[in-house]
């Protein structure tokens, strides 16, 4: 094999090397990216409430867990919670409600381990409604919920 031959060929291998390199790095940024992006989602999706209730269903509680695992995993990251209601009973009434909904979410978010200091709470009562094109019980069920909003670390 003449020293040309060789150097090329070792020059091959090397290129193919960085290549590899540089397909993984693509390769493990895309991921992150991918579950920054279920992270995200995760900890952005609502839960809603049943009528003149702060309890939170079975849906509820498979959705703060996945907040809690996706928390667990971003550290830095810190939400706040708004709760909401929808326009039945008294405004006073109402704020008092959407109180206690994002109280017992915070609740449950610090029972399983996430810090108080990540998580703020807010209520919001009927002020800010989901849905407002009518007074039917399934709009009015869109407006029975808290929302999540990540203030900062993602």
């Amino acid at each position: 094999m003449s020293a040309d031959r060789a150097a090329t060929e070792a020059a091959d291998r090397e290129a193919a090397k960085l290549r590899a390199d540089a397909d993984k790095v693509a390769s493990e940024r895309d991921e992150a990216a991918k579950s920054r992006a279920g992270d995200q989602t995760a900890l952005t999706a609502p839960v809603f409430f049943s009528f003149d209730q702060s309890a939170i269903t079975d849906e509820g509680i498979r959705t703060l867990d996945q907040k809690v695992d996706a928390l667990q995993r971003n550290p830095l990251v810190r939400i706040r919670v708004e709760g909401n209601a929808d326009d039945s009973g008294s405004d006073e009434y109402n704020m008092a409600l959407s109180q206690r909904r994002a109280a017992i979410v915070n609740r449950y978010l610090t029972d399983r381990g996430i810090d108080a200091s990540r998580v703020q709470i807010v209520s919001f009562g009927e002020e800010k409604p989901a849905c407002t094109a009518t007074r039917a019980e399934d709009c009015r069920a869109k407006n029975r919920r808290d929302e999540f909003v990540i203030l900062s670390g993602m």
